[in-house]
C-alpha cells in the first residue's frame, strides 16, 4: 500500500487496485484504507462494453433489429436502420448483456461503418477500464468481497439491511431496534456503500423505517447523497415518502456483481458462476498432473460448450508455466519450480510422506512373496 504525506505530516493511504484474474473471469477491486470499496468483473464469454464485431441482420423490428454476431450470439440494435435482413454489418457494444431473475437482456449495440483497425480486444478493454483507477496495483484474492452478496444482507450493529434482486431492480429493506432516525442514518450510509461495492445499476428501491417528520426524511436523503459522493456512477433519486420509500435510478452499462453471481436466479449462484469458480480453483491449485473437476451435469455441460473450452485451455497453459508449489513463474535453472527454496520444500514433502495417498496399510509380506524382510 502506498502512502503519501500532506503538508501537515498526516499519513494518507492512496487507493490501491487488487487484481484477481483467472481463466475466463477477470476480477478487480478498488481498495481504500485497506477496505474493498468497488468490485469489477469481466467474463470473456460475453460481449464487453466498447467491443466491436460484425454480424448479420437476422430480423428487423419497428424500433431496430436483432443481429446474429459471428460467434452465433444475438445482439440488439435499438435504432432504425436501412439495411435489409441478411445484410452484414459492423457494430459496437454500448451495453453488455445483463441477467435478471428469470431472463437475460441482450447486449445492445450501435452500427459502425466498419470495425476500426485499432479496436481494442477484451484484454485491452479490461486494461483500459482499470487504468481509470490509477494508484498502485497488486495481485490479491478478493473472494471475501462476495460474502455479503451471497448472504443477502449486511448488519451494522443492531441495524440489518436485507436486499434482493427482482425483475424491476434491487430492493433494500431496513430493520432495527430503537429510534427510526438513528436506524436510517446507519442504513443510508451502508446502502450507499453496497451500491458502490457491487456496482449496482438500474432501479433501486429502499424501504427505510418510516419517519413522520419531513425534515428527518430529507436529512436521511442528504446523508445518502453524501455517502454516495465517491461513487462515480451517476444516479437520480426521489425524496423519501411518508412510508419510508425512496427510489434510486442508477446508470447500468454493465451487469452488477450481483447480476454476475446469480444470473437468472434470485439468490442462488448461477451455473456460469459455479463453472468459472471451479476453473479458478483449478488454476489456483498446486502440484503436478492433470486436474479433475467434479460438477453437476448442468455446470459440466456449460464447461464444455460455448467459450468455456477456451478458458479451460488458458487454465492448463497457465498451470504449465507455474511453480507447482506457489504458482509463481518457473525459472529455467530450477524448473519446474520458481526457486531453489520451492525445490527444497518439494523434496522435504517427499521425505516426510507429504504426498502419501490415503489407503489401507500395506501388507509387505504379500508384496514380497511371503518372505520376511530384515
Amino acid at each position: 500500500m502506498k502512502r503519501a504525506r500532506c503538508c501537515a505530516h498526516r499519513v494518507i493511504r492512496l487507493p490501491e487496485l487488487w487484481r484477481d484474474d483467472a481463466p475466463g473471469e477477470r476480477r478487480a477491486a478498488c481498495v481504500e484504507d485497506g477496505q474493498i470499496v468497488e468490485i469489477h468483473i469481466q467474463r470473456d464469454a460475453h460481449w464487453v462494453l466498447g467491443e466491436c464485431g460484425v454480424g448479420r441482420v437476422d430480423r428487423r423490428t419497428p424500433a431496430g433489429a436483432y443481429i446474429i454476431a459471428e460467434d452465433g450470439s444475438e445482439v440488439l440494435l435499438r435504432s432504425k436502420m436501412g439495411a435489409a435482413e441478411g445484410t452484414n454489418v459492423a457494430f459496437e457494444v454500448t451495453r453488455e448483456a445483463i441477467a435478471e431473475p428469470g431472463r437475460v437482456k441482450l447486449p445492445e449495440v450501435i452500427l459502425r461503418d466498419c470495425v476500426p483497425a485499432d479496436a481494442l480486444s477484451k484484454d485491452g478493454l479490461w486494461e483500459q477500464r482499470l487504468a481509470a483507477f490509477g494508484g498502485s496495483t497488486a495481485t490479491h484474492a478478493i473472494d471475501e468481497g462476495f460474502d455479503t452478496a451471497i448472504a443477502g444482507y449486511a448488519q451494522v450493529g443492531d441495524v440489518i439491511i436485507s436486499f434482493q434482486r427482482t425483475k424491476a431492480g434491487l430492493v433494500f429493506d431496513v430493520d432495527g431496534i430503537g429510534d427510526a432516525f438513528a436506524i436510517n442514518r446507519i442504513a443510508a450510509v451502508e446502502i450507499a456503500r453496497l451500491l458502490r461495492l457491487y456496482q449496482v445499476g438500474a432501479m433501486v428501491m429502499i424501504d427505510f423505517v418510516s419517519m413522520e417528520a419531513k425534515a428527518q426524511r430529507a436529512e436521511i436523503a442528504n446523508i445518502f447523497d453524501a455517502a454516495s459522493a465517491k461513487d462515480s456512477r451517476p444516479f437520480e433519486r426521489t425524496a423519501i415518502n411518508g412510508y419510508g420509500l425512496m427510489q434510486v435510478v442508477r446508470a447500468r452499462p454493465r451487469p452488477s456483481v450481483l447480476d454476475h453471481l446469480f444470473g437468472t436466479r434470485i439468490a442462488a449462484l448461477s451455473d456460469e458462476t459455479q463453472a468459472y469458480w471451479l476453473l479458478r480453483s483449478a488454476a489456483r491449485s498446486s502440484g503436478f498432473g492433470d486436474r479433475t473437476i467434479t460438477a453437476r451435469p448442468a455446470v459440466a455441460h456449460l464447461l464444455l460448450q460455448m467459450k468455456m473450452p477456451q478458458a479451460m485451455g488458458m487454465c492448463m497453459s497457465r498451470k504449465a508455466n507455474q511453480c507447482p508449489l506457489c504458482g509463481k513463474p518457473q525459472q529455467p535453472e530450477t524448473k519446474p519450480f520458481c526457486s531453489q527454496g520451492c525445490k527444497d520444500r518439494d523434496l522435504l514433502k517427499w521425505l516426510d510422506e507429504g504426498y502419501r495417498v490415503p489407503g489401507p496399510p500395506a501388507d509387505y509380506a504379500d508384496s514380497f512373496g511371503g518372505d520376511d524382510i530384515d
